[in-house]
């Protein structure tokens, strides 16, 4: 006799256990859910790739103004390998493909490129012509004459490599969508396209708002979590990205209005400060003063001890005289061994008399030069206050350089001999 066989009982999910894509998508339409999810994809896709694109071209504009200003005495000079020293010690960073320093009539004086990693190819090249399609362009200046001009071609190699993870992800999630509901047919509304119109509506706050702290929330089915997994990953690496570039912005930014040797405010910096403060002073009725200052004999320290130690009683007089002003004033150095200090608004005449006699104080320290010695180092200081002696920049200007220069000369002819061992 047989033995009846028993019926085996069907296996009970667990009630923890979430539905898997296959269980929904049975109830779903296939041609809805794979425009929402490329949608979602491209719309992420596109507008990451529009966003880094900006940020890069700031970035590119930023570094050209850069690049401008520290080689601009290089070409004053004809040094064509201090030209690309300087090209080379600010324009070495990701996203710049190459840079050339042309002079007025167009001949370039110094070309630098990119060594570019393995992922640089043909297909590069014809992205740069596409992203990058004219250069970045900084006029090099010496005072209001234009010596030369920058020219920065973007590397779109980060760029690519966006869209190459964005493009692997999305086909990724578009490949389990499509294996998920080739078995299944009929019903969309419910429990599908809710969860992937969150993935639009992230994709669609990050392109408009950038807003890069969106992240797509769990919607209960493991498949689409695990996309949205993918996808919030892919927008923390978009969002480190832009952190980045606005980072490298900022920092362009800095080195584009500081000295690089003594910290201070260029001369591109002191113009700006010094028209706001005359617009503050027009408005406010008040009165501020402008120093300009010069080291005196500062070329014998560099004949007798080097450019190392000019270098160091450069950093030493910038800092007595940061140490020398409130906070509320700017002090900037010119170039060479000039100097300027922007007083905010004041009373009287006796406070900018105040400041000047600070900085003579403080320049009567010695300071170390890097071979061992010491050494002391004296200052012509020339005086312009708004609106007694001029109203405009150059008035200003004028004014300060002349009273300098007057105090020079009283000081050579009294013997002071400017920068001194101690």
């Amino acid at each position: 006799m047989a033995t009846p066989q028993k019926t085996k009982a069907p296996e009970v999910a667990p009630a923890a256990a979430l539905p898997t894509l296959a269980q929904i998508l049975g109830r779903v339409h296939l041609r809805l859910i794979l425009f929402a999810v490329a949608l979602a994809a491209a719309s992420l896709v596109v507008s990451g790739g529009i966003v880094i694109r900006n940020y890069a071209q700031r970035n590119l504009d930023l570094l050209a103004r850069t690049v401008s200003y520290t080689v601009e005495p290089a070409v004053v000079f004809g040094d064509q390998g201090a030209i690309r020293e300087g090209v080379v010690s600010v324009a070495a960073v990701s996203g710049v493909d190459s840079v050339e320093v042309r002079d007025p009539a167009g001949r370039v004086l110094a070309r630098w490129q990119h060594s570019h990693a393995d992922f640089h190819s043909p297909i590069t090249h014809a992205a740069n012509g596409v992203i990058w399609p004219r250069p970045s362009l900084a006029p090099i200046r010496r005072g209001d004459v234009v010596i030369g001009e920058v020219r920065i071609f973007g590397n779109s190699e980060g760029i690519l490599r966006y869209i190459l993870a964005g493009t692997i992800i999305a086909l990724s999630c578009l490949g389990l969508t499509v294996l998920a509901t080739r078995i299944l047919a009929q019903r969309l509304q419910k429990d599908v396209i809710g969860p992937l119109d969150h993935v639009a509506d992230v994709a669609h706050a990050v392109r408009s708002d950038r807003a890069f702290d969106k992240r797509v929330p769990s919607s209960g089915i493991a498949e689409i979590d695990r996309f949205g997994q993918d996808f919030n990953a892919l927008l923390a690496e978009l969002q480190g990205w832009h952190a980045g570039l606005k980072s490298e912005n900022a920092e362009l930014a800095r080195r584009a209005t500081h000295d690089a040797l003594t910290g201070l405010g260029n001369r591109v910096l002191f113009e700006q400060t010094l028209g706001d403060a005359i617009g503050n002073s027009v408005r406010s009725g008040t009165s501020f003063a402008v120093l300009y200052l010069d080291v005196d004999n500062f070329k014998d320290i560099n004949d007798r001890h080097g450019h190392e130690c000019g270098d160091a009683a450069l950093i030493a007089v910038a800092e007595r005289l940061r140490q020398s002003i409130r906070h509320v004033d700017h002090a900037f150095r010119l170039g060479g061994d000039e100097f300027a200090v922007v007083l905010a608004p004041f009373y009287n005449r006796a406070h900018v008399d105040a400041v000047s006699a600070r900085i003579d104080k403080a320049m009567e320290r010695p300071f170390r030069l890097p071979n061992g010695l010491f050494a002391t180092a004296t200052l012509s200081i020339g005086v312009a206050v708004y609106p007694d002696d001029g109203v405009s920049p150059q008035d200003l200007l004028r004014r300060a350089d002349a009273e300098m220069y007057l105090r020079k000369r009283g000081r050579r002819s009294a013997g002071f001999e400017g920068i001194e061992n101690a």
